[in-house]
């Protein structure tokens, strides 16, 4: 008895992996921008009068 390999995980590849690449890119952009906050942003701005005071 021979079996079969089944090739349509190898054949949906190509559609669902830049998919998963963009949403991982996505991904890593929204957590390094919540890391890193903007300094010319008013709550940055509010942050840093609240410190001084």
């Amino acid at each position: 008895m021979t079996l079969l390999a089944d090739h349509s995980l190898l054949l949906a590849l190509p559609a669902f992996a830049p998919a998963v690449v963009v949403a991982g890119v996505v991904a890593w952009l929204a957590i390094r921008d919540r890391r890193n906050p903007d300094p010319d942003s008013p709550q940055s701005q509010d942050r840093e009068s609240k410190d001084t005071d």
